[in-house]
């Protein structure tokens, strides 16, 4: 395992050191609500938490398990949820969320998220830690660039005490590719931006279909 992390962290430590880093802005398509609710790739949390004042109520289907997540940026980089979740031939629960993203003092072009799924271990109590970066990576048209956000950390629990990470490969303003690895499984989606609110998916989860949505809301 040690070889394992060493190896991962060296990987970041190339790409971070080799990237141009785009201002975090506020992107829709980096938010959405993963499968067990914490913003993120599908099933694998990022760094990303919900803007400040905000709500994003999701919706996600995966492998016998369907959930229903509110997430609320809380504060300035502190998201805090809730969780419905639905499982074949299993009695429903509810389960919590929470992250904190901290960007260090003289390193802004990196993001560390910590957070916590499930604390009450009423499925299978999570922490996790997750680096984020951006990248642009130019495409053969020099006025069009491809956004590039890799994502690389460790979780227990769901996560089985393994790495996880993944990336999203941004094509433009409204369509991107999703691909990680959650300790089991790699999964991949299709993320389509409808606006400012409205984030949709559709891909593979443990190999069956995958379907979510994330809608941002302001009170």
């Amino acid at each position: 395992m040690r070889t394992y992390l060493t190896l991962g962290a060296i990987l970041l430590l190339i790409t971070f050191a080799s990237a141009q880093v785009e201002p975090r802005g506020e992107n829709p398509a980096i938010r959405v609500n993963t499968l067990f609710g914490s913003t993120g790739l599908i099933t694998v949390p990022t760094s990303t938490t919900t803007r400040e004042d905000r709500f994003q109520l999701g919706v996600a289907m995966g492998q016998n398990i369907r959930t229903v997540s509110l997430n609320w940026g809380l504060f300035d980089s502190v998201e805090v949820g809730g969780v419905v979740v639905d499982r074949n031939n299993q009695k429903n629960k509810v389960i919590a969320t929470g992250k904190v993203t901290i960007i260090p003092q003289n390193f802004d072009w990196l993001e560390l998220g910590f957070g916590t799924m499930d604390p009450l271990d009423a499925i299978n109590k999570t922490v996790y830690g997750m680096a984020s970066v951006n990248v642009r990576v130019p495409t053969q048209a020099p006025e069009q660039v491809v956004g590039l956000r890799v994502h690389l950390g460790y979780g227990t629990g769901i996560y089985r005490d393994k790495v996880i990470g993944g990336g999203e490969v941004f094509l433009n303003n409204q369509f991107s590719i999703v691909g990680e690895y959650n300790g089991v499984d790699s999964n991949f989606a299709l993320r389509y931006v409808y606006d400012n609110n409205l984030r949709i998916q559709l891909g593979t989860q443990a190999k069956v279909i995958y379907f979510s949505t994330t809608y941002g809301l302001t009170f």
